[in-house]
């Protein structure tokens, strides 16, 4: 019976190949430490055009005013303080930056008018930077408002139907200003909302600054979202094994 036959050469082979597959089965196993999938809010950065603006901002006041006529049962300013508010939240999300609000704003300067007159004046910006330490503003200004009956509404079937309501049309200038290097960022834009007439009647004021608000958080909501845009979720593979 013949040996199989044998050489240093094949022996060597023999273990190159073996640990070729361990190493490969090493790499293409899966890991056996435990882990668990988390997801987190991870902070955005404003868009481009807004982050040359904020460069070198650490701190943002937030202001506002209406350059309208009074309009019968709707209290302009409580309507445009809430739209302040809700800004003054929305930027506190932007990461490094103190939000100074309205309220502390006009307190500081109780004596004095805080009108679009005074928000532009670059006398006021050297106070503002003096006194509170701001380095830039955001003013929102009502610059227009219209109440219109409708007698009709459009249908969800399409066409028309006959209900009547309340349409509202609101002109929302938004400007940021940075008061050190006097960049102004200014956009004007146009709303509706429209509620059926009924509510209006049964709610009184109320509904109607309602209303009121709900034009108005539209172009505001896009300008927070490139200003001071949501978190973004990210996933991530959490080990638990502590090593």
């Amino acid at each position: 019976m013949r040996r199989p036959h044998s050489t240093p050469h094949r022996a060597l082979r023999t273990v190159a190949w073996l640990a070729l597959a361990v190493a490969t089965g090493c790499a293409g196993a899966p890991s056996l430490r435990p882990v668990r999938p988390v997801e987190f809010d991870a902070p955005t950065q404003p868009d481009v055009q807004m982050r040359l603006i904020l460069e070198n901002i650490d701190t943002l006041g937030v202001l506002s005013g209406a350059a309208i006529e009074p309009l019968q049962g709707i209290d302009i300013e409580k309507v445009m303080g809430r739209l302040t508010d809700a800004t003054s939240r929305s930027l506190e999300s932007l990461e490094g930056r103190d939000v100074v609000t309205q309220d502390e704003i006009r307190w500081h300067y109780k004596d004095a008018t805080l009108d679009s007159a005074t928000v532009f004046n670059r006398e006021q910006w050297s106070e503002f930077r003096r006194d509170l330490g701001l380095d830039a503003i955001v003013y929102l200004s009502l610059r227009e408002l219209r109440a219109q009956m409708t007698g009709a509404s459009p249908s969800p079937r399409g066409g028309m139907s006959p209900t009547p309501g309340m349409n509202f049309t609101v002109d929302l200038e938004i400007v940021l200003i940075n008061l050190e290097s006097g960049d102004i960022w200014r956009h004007k834009r146009h709303a509706t909302s429209w509620q059926p007439a009924q509510s209006q009647i049964t709610s009184g004021g109320d509904r109607a600054e309602q209303q009121l608000m709900a034009a108005l958080g539209k172009p505001l909501r896009q300008f927070l979202n490139r200003l001071a845009p949501p978190p973004e979720v990210q996933r991530r593979q959490f080990d638990l094994s502590g090593d």
